[in-house]
């Protein structure tokens, strides 16, 4: 199901794809796994649309619905931690990483300006240092880097505004991943009608057909959940969000890979630039197997909350044998 935009938040997704227009086609021979702009980066961030969560009218849902789609585009520009988060701890300079372990490689951390560490007993949020990182060459369509240490000057936040960063993070990487897994059907839909095979296009293959409808229909739920979370802005909608996105995006490269037969595996052709991405994100914040930990432990307490005591045994008038 696809909801309908309102005047104002289409608008907003109006304006901000006349600025992504120039950044939709890959550079003529580009041969890389990684499309980092700083030149898209600057943009989003001088013309406030990393801020509109705090606008007047606008909030998270508008900043998701960015979110959604920046990721679409083959350039790479960070916007969901800068987006989400700031709000929360204060303006972040972008380009943000969000580090959920030391020693691992973490999405823009090789670029960023600030970088949000996450501990057992909160966040520390500082400016990484040279020092401080390790640049990692991966084909992972991002540009990643592996922290050594928290940086010594990081300011440590707790309590619920540590749980609400948290959250918001995982409403970024459901909304990412719509974007993501929409860009990537959507250019394997158009070679589909392209290619031809046994005379006609593959388009018209039955099996094809069937599994791209169940591809979209995914990408729909991902955004749709992505979307209540951010509305709502509510743990469990964001662990259902991040748990659904990152369920869903393995079958969605299967399938474009597959149907991109040969095609598909080659730098020159861009599918990569979103299925790469994907595949880093189906183990970010602990992968699908924490997420699933942290709705039932919700679901668990909720349950023991509500639940009716037993009656003692002094009071319980059942018959007894």
């Amino acid at each position: 199901m696809n909801f309908e935009l309102s005047a104002d938040q289409q608008l907003l997704v109006t304006s901000l794809q006349s600025v992504l227009e120039r950044f939709q086609s890959p550079p003529i021979g580009s041969h890389g796994y990684v499309l980092y702009s700083e030149e898209l980066q600057k943009e989003l961030s001088d013309s406030g649309y990393l801020e509109v969560a705090n606008q007047p009218d606008y909030g998270l849902l508008e900043a998701t619905l960015l979110i959604e789609e920046i990721a679409a585009c083959p350039y790479l520009a960070e916007t969901a931690a800068s987006a989400l988060i700031s709000p929360l701890i204060g303006r972040l300079a972008p380009p943000t990483a969000l580090v959920w372990e030391l020693g691992k490689p973490a999405r823009f951390l090789s670029v960023a300006k600030t970088v949000c560490v996450f501990a057992d007993d909160g966040i520390f949020v500082g400016e990484p240092r040279a020092d401080d990182i390790q640049i990692v060459d991966s084909v992972i369509a991002y540009p990643l880097a592996i922290l050594r240490r928290i940086p010594p000057d990081a300011v440590h936040i707790g309590g619920q505004a540590a749980a609400a960063v948290k959250r918001r993070a995982l409403i970024g990487i459901a909304a990412e991943a719509a974007g993501l897994m929409t860009k990537a059907i959507s250019q394997t839909v158009q070679h589909v009608k392209e290619r031809t095979q046994f005379g006609r296009p593959l388009a018209q293959f039955q099996a094809l057909q069937h599994r791209l409808a169940e591809d979209t229909d995914l990408a729909h739920g991902c955004s749709s959940l992505a979307r209540r979370a951010a509305y709502t802005d509510d743990d469990m909608h964001a662990f259902i969000a991040c748990l659904y996105a990152q369920e869903a995006m393995p079958k969605v490269i299967y399938d474009c890979h597959q149907f991109s037969g040969a095609l598909g595996l080659t730098l020159e052709y861009p599918l990569h630039l979103w299925t790469y991405r994907m595949k880093f994100l189906q183990g970010e914040a602990g992968g699908r197997g924490r997420q699933s930990q942290l709705a039932a432990e919700r679901i668990w307490a909720e349950q023991i909350d509500t639940a009716t005591p037993p009656r003692s045994a002094a009071t319980d008038d059942s018959p007894r044998s």
